[in-house]
C-alpha cells in the first residue's frame, strides 16, 4: 500500500489507511465508526446490501476483555457483513459425500480459486490486467509458490470472520508474499502495515520483536481492519480495497464530490489517484486469473488445507541459526516463518515463541528438552571474519547496510581482515535503502520517476546493478536514496 493521503504526515494508517491522529484516537475511531456506520451518505440500496448476520453467529473481530483493538471497540458484530454461500442451494452433506468419494481434498489455493465471495465485474480495466497476467503467467506462479507456507492460515483466518477467503490474495499485491519488505513508507510485513496504524490496531513493536512482520499478527490485524472498512462501506468491497490502499478520508471525500455534482458513487466512477485506480482491477484481475484463466505456464500450487506451520513456546532464548541447526531447515526459511524477530532471536524476557513447519514441530520438541540453553541461542553481536567474507555478503547476511557496518567499526574502507571481530547492529533500518515489490505494469523508468531516484539507484534485491531492464511481477529491487 502506498501513502496517497493529502495529509499523510499526520495520519496512522494501514498500509495507506490514514486516520486522523489530532484528537483522543477513542474520541476519533468512536466518532468514525459511528458516523459511518449509522449516518454514512455511502449507504447502499436495500437490494444491494449484504445481508447482516445476526448477532449470536458472529465473530469477535478481535476483541476481547484482555485484548481489545482500539479500531474495532466502537464496530459492533451488526455491521460485518456475511459472504458465505447460502446453505439453502448447497448439496448436502449425504449428496456432497457420495459425489466426492473418490475425489482428494482440495488444496488451499483450489478453495480460494472456487469461491464465490467477491464478485468480478466486467470492466475494461479488469480485463487489462488478466492479459498481462497472462503474459507474465510463469512469474504469477512463483509469487503464488511464495505464499505457500503462509496460505493455509491465512485463508484460515479470514475465514473465520466471514470474510471473502479471496482476500488471501492481498499480500500478492502489496508485498508478494514477503514478509521483510521495506517500504518508503516503512511499511512491513506481507501486509505492508507502518509504524503508527500499528500501535492504533494493537500490534506492538520493541527492540527485539515487530508485529507488523509476524504472520500471525500481522494477518490478524490486516483481518480485523478489513472487517472495519468494509463495515464502514456497507459491504461494499471495490470500495473497501479502494480505502485499504488510498485510505479511508480519501475515499470518502471522492464520494462526496460525485454525491454532490450528482454522479454515480461506486469505485469505478470516484476521482481517485492513479495508484488507487489501478490498486482494486490488479486485485480483481488476479482473482480473476485463479477462478478463471488457465493461461499457459501458469500453475497453482498444491498446498494442503490448515495452517503449515505451528506455534512453539521455547523454554529458553533460541537464534535462527541455532534452530536451524536443530531442525535441519535452511536459515533463510526459518527467518521468513520468524520475520517478527528482528534480529533472528526471542527477546531476552521472553516470549520465546517460535513457528515451525508443522512436520518439525514434534521432533523439534524433543531436541529442545535435551540440549541446553547455550546451544539454542546465539546473539549476533560480533561476527569473527574467516576466509570469504566480506562486508558486502556479511551486510547481506546480518540484514545491515555496508554503511552501519562501516561507522559500528570505525571503518574508512569495505576492506576487512581475516580474524577481524566486527561489530553486527542488526537492524531492519536500512539506511537510505527501501524495497519495492514489482507489479504489472512496472517499468524501471516509472519507478525511478515515482520515487524520484535515478535508474542506475535501482538494484536487485542484493543491492547489485541490474544487468538489463527487464522486470518481472513479483520481484524485490532495491532503491537507494540519497545517493
Amino acid at each position: 500500500m502506498k501513502d496517497n493521503d493529502e495529509h499523510s504526515a499526520t495520519c496512522p494508517r494501514l498500509g495507506s489507511i490514514h486516520l486522523p491522529t489530532t484528537l483522543a484516537p477513542s474520541l476519533i475511531f468512536g466518532l468514525l465508526c459511528i458516523v459511518g456506520i449509522f449516518w454514512s451518505p455511502l449507504a447502499l440500496s436495500a437490494e444491494a446490501k449484504p445481508a447482516a448476520l445476526p448477532h449470536a453467529e458472529l465473530p469477535d473481530l478481535g476483541n476481547s476483555a484482555s485484548g481489545d483493538r482500539l479500531l474495532l471497540r466502537e464496530i459492533d458484530n451488526r455491521h460485518v457483513h456475511d459472504t458465505r454461500p447460502d446453505v439453502s442451494q448447497m448439496p448436502t452433506v449425504a449428496q456432497t459425500e457420495a459425489n466426492n468419494a473418490e475425489e482428494r481434498p482440495l488444496s488451499v489455493w483450489e478453495l480460494v480459486r472456487d469461491s464465490q465471495r467477491l464478485s468480478i465485474p466486467k470492466h475494461p480495466e479488469i480485463t487489462r490486467y488478466r492479459q498481462q497476467y497472462a503474459q507474465e503467467a510463469i512469474w504469477v506462479t512463483r509469487i503464488f509458490q511464495r505464499a505457500s507456507p503462509y496460505i493455509g492460515f491465512i485463508v484460515d483466518e479470514l475465514d473465520k470472520r466471514y470474510l471473502p477467503i479471496e482476500l488471501s490474495l492481498l499480500p500478492a499485491i502489496e508485498s508478494g508474499y514477503q514478509p521483510d519488505v521495506n517500504s518508503p513508507q516503512r511499511a512491513l510485513g506481507i501486509w505492508q502495515i507502518v509504524p503508527a496504524t500499528a500501535t492504533d490496531i494493537g500490534l506492538s513493536s520493541t527492540t527485539w520483536f515487530d508485529g507488523r512482520s509476524d504472520i500471525v499478527e500481522s494477518t490478524l490485524a490486516a483481518a480485523d481492519y478489513l472487517s472495519v472498512l468494509n463495515a464502514e462501506f456497507h459491504g461494499d468491497w471495490p470500495l473497501t480495497l479502494a480505502a485499504y490502499n488510498a485510505g479511508l478520508g480519501r475515499v470518502r471525500s471522492a464520494i462526496k464530490r460525485n454525491r454532490d455534482a450528482g454522479k454515480p458513487t461506486d469505485f469505478w466512477s470516484l476521482n481517485l489517484p492513479n495508484e488507487t485506480r489501478e490498486y482494486v482491477p490488479k486485485f480483481l484481475a488476479l482473482v480473476a486469473l485463479l477462478r478463471y484463466d488457465r493461461p499457459a505456464n501458469f500453475q497453482i500450487p498444491v498446498v494442503s488445507q490448515g495452517s503449515a506451520f505451528t506455534t512453539l513456546e521455547a523454554p529458553s532464548r533460541v537464534s535462527m541459526d541455532k534452530l536451524a541447526a536443530l531442525t535441519g531447515l535452511p536459515e533463510q526459511q526459518l527467518r521468513n516463518l520468524n520475520a517478527g524477530l528482528i534480529r533472528g532471536i526471542t527477546p531476552p524476557e521472553g516470549p520465546h515463541t517460535l513457528y515451525i513447519p508443522t512436520e518439525q514441530a514434534t521432533p523439534l520438541m524433543e531436541r529442545m528438552s535435551s540440549v541446553s540453553a547455550i546451544e539454542l541461542f546465539n546473539a549476533p553481536e560480533f561476527h569473527t571474519v574467516v576466509a570469504g567474507d566480506n562486508l558486502s555478503t556479511l551486510a547481506l547476511r546480518y540484514n545491515v547496510s555496508k554503511k552501519r557496518l562501516r561507522q559500528l567499526n570505525s571503518l574508512e574502507s569495505d576492506l576487512i581482515k581475516t580474524g577481524f571481530r566486527l561489530r553486527i547492529f542488526n537492524s531492519q533500518s536500512n539506511d537510505g535503502r527501501i524495497d519495492y515489490v514489482v507489479t504489472i505494469g512496472d517499468t524501471l523508468s516509472h519507478i525511478a520517476q515515482k520515487y524520484s531516484v535515478p535508474v542506475n539507484n535501482i538494484r536487485d534485491e542484493r543491492g547489485q546493478i541490474l544487468t538489463n531492464d527487464v522486470i518481472h511481477p513479483g520481484e524485490r529491487l532495491s532503491l537507494l536514496l540519497g545517493e
